[in-house]
């Protein structure tokens, strides 16, 4: 094992992860229906008492070992005999990340950074067994604060969610509520380009999007990264430019569809709801 964590266990907090509550406790169960229509099964039950963890799914030709650490995690629970799931985290990367492979934790909403397969084991022993933090991996964002269930890295564009139920288009629209109003104004890509990317975000979301307002999202962040005054401009549209670069999949669900895969998005949903009402009343007159 690595020298710097022979002192791990005495770093970890004490604290069980225990008290740390589940905010999505008693919402929605696992395969629960929205207005008739079948919710693919999360792969995390809030409600279980079952450990889940992910790990982040690196791309083709990725410089981390993501593989390796999610088979030596998947072995080391085997040999414990523990009931814990291990999944997939949703992630974002052009093939080089900055920290290293990543562990989610969706029912306490934090991140272990730079994870190797020999520091597994004492991950499983100090976090899934005895529920300790191990502080030294724990990701933690001096500079700048996001949501628990997002990992983002500025310098490499890297985005991720801790597990499926996290909605992508979602998480773009956060970053932009996040810096809104902050823009110094001087110049037309931030000043105005926030504003539109707001507007046509909400339109998203809303069920109102189309394909112009995609291109039009992707045109406005590669201008607000190439002919900004200062980087402001630069590091609050990346993370918007990686949501919709990496999970263009979703961005399509929301406009064609009319749908958000992870239920999330709470207009949509809605809309989802009375389309299987009305689809529900068509095949009871059929019957009839």
């Amino acid at each position: 094992m690595l020298g710097r964590f022979k002192s791990l266990k005495n770093e970890a907090q004490k604290t069980p992860l225990s008290l740390f509550t589940r905010s999505d406790a008693g919402k929605r169960s696992k395969g629960e229906a929205i207005g008739g229509i079948k919710k693919r099964k999360p792969f995390c039950d809030p409600t279980s008492n079952k450990d889940c963890i992910t790990v982040c799914a690196a791309e083709p030709g990725c410089s981390c070992d993501a593989e390796s650490v999610r088979n030596a995690l998947e072995a080391e629970i085997a040999r414990r005999h523990l009931s814990c799931s291990v999944g997939r985290a949703k992630t974002g990367c052009g093939g080089k990340c900055k920290n290293g492979p990543f562990l989610g934790f969706p029912q306490k909403n934090f991140f272990y950074l730079g994870i190797t397969a020999d520091m597994i084991p004492d991950v499983v022993e100090e976090t899934l067994v005895r529920g300790r933090i191990l502080f030294p991996l724990l990701s933690i964002q001096p500079n700048r604060s996001y949501r628990a269930d997002i990992y983002y890295e500025r310098d490499t564009g890297l985005i991720g969610g801790i597990d499926d139920k996290v909605c992508m288009v979602d998480v773009a629209k956060y970053f932009l509520d996040f810096e809104e109003g902050l823009s110094c104004g001087k110049c037309v890509p931030c000043r105005l380009g926030m504003k539109r990317m707001q507007e046509t975000m909400e339109r998203i979301v809303a069920g109102q999007g189309s394909e112009h307002d995609l291109e039009q999202i992707r045109i406005l962040c590669q201008t607000m990264v190439d002919a900004p005054h200062c980087d402001f401009a630069v590091t609050s549209s990346r993370p918007v430019l990686s949501a919709i670069t990496y999970f263009e999949d979703e961005f399509k669900a929301h406009i064609e569809r009319k749908e958000c895969p992870a239920g999330v998005c709470t207009e949509l949903v809605e809309m989802q709801k009375k389309a299987a009402r009305l689809q529900q009343r068509k095949q009871k007159k059929k019957k009839k």
